[in-house]
């Protein structure tokens, strides 16, 4: 029997025996005194019973409150471990003291670490740690937040929070206002959610379904019995078809039947095995109209590896193979004369030769230079020369045969790729060709009358590749462009052989200054009526190591050809004013001395101050320097010419016209630009006293001269006849073999010291 039943059932007798009355105890026994005690025994009975019960009252009581105690902890804990697993977390939160202090935490789960990474103290210490921590992005949309908060007594937003690890994360707050009857807020409760995967995907999906929506590609997903069951706007754009009709159906709706089936079952074959197929395929739009794709499909599968859809993108390759194509014919024709180009010319003419070498034929390439092209150019624009290059490709075009290849070169170079056709053939075509290019040509306002010259060489004998018998057909076409343009020429042996002398010439000159091989030559000008000595021309000489002295015709077109004239005529000009100063220093009476000025060198605009530095080095005056002008720099009717010539006279040096009557220009030039002298070409001198032309071109010259204030030159006087002409016409100044060769400085340094008489003398 346990403690606790005993006391029970102590209480329990106790209690019947205080409730037995006085009467009963009295039935046995009448002793007054043994009643008394017997009453004192119930009366302290009485009280130890009560003691007892209160006792065991109290302890119950303490039994089932510690029970009660231990319950509400393992509940506590049991909702602590529900709070701390949960994603959620739980916060209480009521104002503060003053509303200035905000908010107090009242209590944080301790899962508050995990979502934010501060600690339960931290947040009970600092009430505004969450205010800190709010994206500024997002607090305005807070603050109307709690506004509406407050309004309705409940809400759930959104908003990124800062992370203690330098991240902001994705919040979702639900959050509930308590309020008392009067309608104060007593406490905010609510719950935190990390939600910042579930907005990634958000966003990630979002731009999917942009890139998906808006894709130039077309899209399509089936399911996996092949039913469309999205399709983008790029597949409407493309086929025609809109998502009312293409869903439900399978791709079949846009077969065209230009694929048999064997091509469709190799398809799905690879897909089943492969779980991708990507190819060109014929499709037709809803209006009929077939076109081409380039079309990728994927089998998209679970995690079984089931195929549950199929993926498919594609793009319309309509433009593409038109571009290719246009590619294709940019990079094998001429963008401005739509003819075949070096390229395709390569090309075909493999095959000509190998058929050519085959059959035992010959095959011609011709080389065909419009004459004279750059002045249509500087005259009436670039525009009119194409279009005059456009309309010679069309008459060339339509001169030869369907299987001749005619080939713009560049600028106004044509070849003509001839097969089956000798150099006989070919002296017979180029008249005609040379016919057709000469038709009236209207344009830019003109009507233009073309001629053409024309290089021939001929297969296997001027070459057994395209390369040589191109080079060789150049090579003939500037052998006629020197023999006086309009006609045809034919490569031979000794063309080869002056084209080759011709570059070893332009490989030595480069070496010519650097090893000091050039020289001068100076010949006298003369006054006509007193033949006293009036200037002397600077002539350059190359003393060439092994050819001796070669002369400048040969030279000179070399030099401005590679560019090396500029060099070599600022050393003329250097040397000539140089030799100048020599012999005024050794007390000559000296006259001033003429250079040829190229139209390289009239063309550098550092030209004016050249020449001052070189007159400077030299001690002499401006006076003592005459620059001799091609006609060809005075046709040049430009701002920069008339600038130029003006700038030089400003400079005090003499400016002549060398080979005056010889160029194709009008005399117009004459009025507008600040010459001294005209030099009249020795071709017009040489006919002198027999050839009546050449005397009334030599007078009018030296009229037209005197009319201006100008003074004249002829040059190349080579016979009494020539001089006693030339002095009863007026001519000023007189220079030629009667006088005097062209002679060495110390030659001409003796004719110095002998003509005392000499014009223009500087002491």
């Amino acid at each position: 029997m346990t403690a606790a039943r005993i006391v029970v059932l102590f209480l329990l007798f106790g209690t019947a025996w205080i409730l037995v009355s006085d009467r009963a105890i009295g039935l046995f026994t009448q002793d007054v005194a043994l009643l008394s005690t017997i009453q004192s025994f119930k009366g302290l009975l009485f009280v130890g019973l009560s003691a007892l019960l209160i006792y065991v009252l109290v302890r119950r009581a303490e039994r089932t409150r510690a029970t009660l105690e231990a319950q509400a902890v393992q509940q506590r804990d049991h909702l602590a471990d529900i709070l701390n697993v949960t994603p959620a977390v739980i916060y209480s939160l009521h104002p503060a003291a003053t509303p200035a202090e905000g908010m107090v935490v009242d209590f944080v789960g301790q899962n508050v670490g995990v979502l934010t990474g501060y600690p339960v103290a931290q947040w009970m210490a600092e009430p505004d740690l969450w205010s800190r921590c709010l994206h500024p992005e997002d607090r305005a949309c807070v603050e109307l937040a709690q506004e509406t908060l407050m309004r309705t007594g409940a809400l759930r937003h959104e908003y990124r929070f800062l992370h203690a690890d330098g991240r902001y994360r994705w919040i979702n707050d639900s959050v509930r206002a308590v309020k008392d009857s009067a309608g104060q807020l007593t406490r905010l409760t609510g719950a935190w959610l990390d939600v910042t995967d579930r907005r990634q995907a958000e966003e990630h999906a979002r731009l999917i379904e942009q890139v998906f929506a808006s894709s130039q590609e077309g899209i399509f997903i089936t399911d996996a019995q092949t039913r469309i069951l999205s399709i983008n706007r790029a597949f409407t754009a493309i086929t025609g078809y809109t998502a009312d009709e293409a869903l439900g159906q399978t791709p079949a709706l846009l077969r065209s039947g230009r694929q048999d089936r064997a091509f469709y079952t190799a398809m799905w074959q690879q897909l089943r095995t492969e779980g991708h197929w990507a190819g060109e395929i014929w499709n037709r739009r809803k209006c009929g109209e077939v076109y081409p794709e380039w079309l990728t499909i994927n089998a998209i599968r679970n995690d079984q590896g089931d195929v549950r859809q199929y993926l498919g993108i594609f793009t319309e390759t309509s433009s593409r193979k038109a571009a290719e194509e246009r590619i294709l014919h940019l990079a094998n024709f001429d963008v401005l004369t739509d003819l075949p180009n070096r390229a395709l010319l390569a090309d075909r003419a493999r095959g000509a030769l190998l058929a050519a070498d085959r059959q035992r034929s010959a095959v011609t390439v011709m080389h065909l230079n419009i004459d004279h092209f750059g002045r249509i150019n500087e005259s009436i624009g670039h525009e009119a020369g194409d279009e005059v290059l456009r309309t010679v490709a069309q008459r060339l075009t339509r001169t030869l045969r369907p299987d001749d290849t005619v080939c713009r070169l560049g600028g106004d170079d044509f070849i003509l790729l001839l097969p089956d056709t000798s150099a006989h053939d070919g002296a017979q075509l180029g008249p005609r060709l040379m016919a057709a290019v000469a038709e009236p040509l209207p344009v830019g306002g003109q009507v233009l009358r073309l001629t053409a010259s024309i290089g021939v060489a001929e297969y296997p004998d001027n070459g057994i590749d395209l390369a040589r018998l191109t080079q060789a057909a150049e090579l003939a076409v500037h052998q006629a462009k020197r023999e006086g343009r309009n006609t045809v020429r034919f490569f031979s042996a000794h063309l080869q052989a002056q084209v080759q002398d011709r570059m070893a010439l332009a490989r030595d000159l480069r070496w010519a200054l650097e090893r000091d091989q050039f020289v001068l030559h100076y010949q006298p000008k003369f006054d006509a009526r007193t033949q006293r000595m009036t200037g002397v021309e600077a002539l350059i000489r190359w003393q060439h190591p092994t050819r001796g002295l070669v002369s400048p015709a040969l030279f000179i077109p070399i030099a401005e050809e590679s560019g090396l004239i500029r060099e070599i005529g600022t050393w003329v000009i250097r040397q000539a004013l140089a030799q100048t100063a020599a012999w005024r220093a050794a007390g000559l009476a000296v006259v001033p001395v003429a250079v040829n000025l190229s139209v390289v060198q009239f063309r550098d605009q550092g030209l004016r101050d050249s020449l001052l530095a070189l007159l400077q080095d030299s001690g002499l005056p401006a006076s003592m320097l005459e620059l001799e002008l091609t006609e060809s720099v005075a046709m040049e009717d430009s701002t920069f010419t008339i600038a130029t010539i003006a700038g030089l006279k400003h400079l005090g040096v003499t400016l002549s016209i060398d080979d005056f009557g010889t160029g194709y220009s009008s005399l117009s030039y004459l009025k507008r630009f600040e010459v001294d002298k005209l030099k009249i070409d020795q071709s017009f001198v040489r006919g002198l006293n027999y050839d009546p032309q050449d005397e009334a071109i030599v007078t009018a010259v030296i009229s037209l001269a005197r009319s201006l204030g100008l003074r004249t030159v002829a040059e190349g006087v080579e016979t009494v006849e020539q001089h006693e002409f030339l002095r009863r016409s007026g001519c000023d100044e007189v220079q030629g073999y009667l006088f005097s060769r062209p002679v060495p400085a110390e030659a001409f340094a003796a004719l110095l010291g002998q003509s005392a008489d000499a014009v223009h003398a500087v002491t």
